[in-house]
């Protein structure tokens, strides 16, 4: 049995916020689709939609990201990326 490992905050809101932003690109977004690709009950994500909208992060109307929303976004990616980086020069051992 593969156990899941637990996401923070901070990594579940990144979760929506690229779920949302993937979706877009496709057209309109739909809570339902984004709600599965973060891999999350309803109850949970109805949370989550309404912290990120207090927040600021969205707008919930439509499902559309802020620009603070946007830099969020783009901000923990940079982080995720160093992270990894981290993670095959230490760990994995690669040079």
């Amino acid at each position: 049995m593969i156990r899941q490992v637990r996401r923070n905050k901070l990594q579940i809101y990144y979760d929506i916020l690229k779920a949302i932003n993937h979706e877009s690109k496709l057209g309109k977004v739909k809570p339902t689709r984004v709600q599965n690709l973060c891999h999350m009950s309803y109850d949970k994500f109805s949370k989550y939609l309404f912290e990120l909208e207090r927040k600021n992060m969205i707008h919930n109307s439509d499902i559309k990201i802020t620009v603070k929303g946007n830099r969020f976004l783009r901000d923990y990616g940079n982080i995720n990326s160093l992270i990894e980086k981290f993670q095959l020069k230490y760990v994995v051992g690669e040079d």
